[in-house]
């Protein structure tokens, strides 16, 4: 089933109390990747935290919540499901359960740098996450995330637009291809590792330089560069 995006809708479906709880009033779900569990984005069992970067699910509808830190949840009925071959947590509430128990964020810094080393470098974004989204990933990071990151937001959105690749073409960015705004959809963007010498690399020589020599060799091969960069008519002259 594909879900579409309609923020209005699943808020609707939400109610707060006074005390800052969050309350189904529909039956709704959460989803996020079991990797937020092994890389400490989240914990899952007895009490519920996950870093605030979500999915929340009604019907065939879903909405994204962004915030830089963690959020408590509350139980609901935890199971797994793959989604685009990776595996995610769905946590199910019914009518009057707690979503979310506080609206209180917990702070912490060094949630940032997981973060970007998981989003970014690593280029494991979650389904539900699109172009747009990937460049403000980060701008709550001075409110909630204990950290002065003014500087984040323009950065992170240099580097959304680089690790955002054409699904048909991981060498070309999405955003040279892309003809009108239905071409960054979810299903025409692919997210490659910065980190990655094979897709990150420009040049031939930028790519026999790196620490990883044997990628390093297969992506100077598989995927050769046609432009001469600076460096390497320096090393040639």
């Amino acid at each position: 089933m594909t879900l579409q995006r309609d923020k209005a809708k699943v808020l609707a479906a939400l109610g707060d109390l006074p005390n800052g709880t969050v309350i189904a009033k529909q039956a709704i779900s959460i989803q996020f990747p079991s990797r937020f569990r092994d890389i400490k984005l989240a914990v899952v069992g007895e009490n519920n935290y996950v870093y605030g970067l979500f999915a929340l699910i009604l019907g065939d509808s879903y909405a994204l919540l962004n915030m830089n830190g963690y959020i408590e949840l509350g139980k609901g009925t935890i199971s797994l499901s793959t989604v685009q071959g990776q595996e995610y947590f769905t946590i199910t509430y019914q009518p009057g359960d707690v979503v979310i128990k506080t609206k209180s964020i917990v702070a912490r810094s060094n949630l940032i740098f997981t973060a970007i080393d998981e989003f970014v470098f690593k280029g494991k974004v979650p389904w539900y996450v699109n172009y747009e989204d990937m460049g403000q990933l980060f701008d709550t990071a001075q409110d909630y995330a204990k950290t002065k990151a003014t500087m984040l937001p323009p950065v992170i959105e240099f580097l959304a637009a680089y690790i955002a690749r054409s699904k048909q073409d991981r060498t070309k960015f999405i955003r040279e291809v892309a003809k009108q705004p239905k071409d960054f959809a979810l299903d025409q963007v692919s997210w490659v590792p910065l980190r990655s010498v094979f897709w990150s690399a420009p040049g031939t020589v930028n790519k026999l330089s790196g620490a990883y020599f044997a990628d390093g060799v297969v992506s100077a091969l598989v995927n050769p560069n046609n432009k001469v960069e600076k460096v390497e008519s320096i090393l040639r002259a």
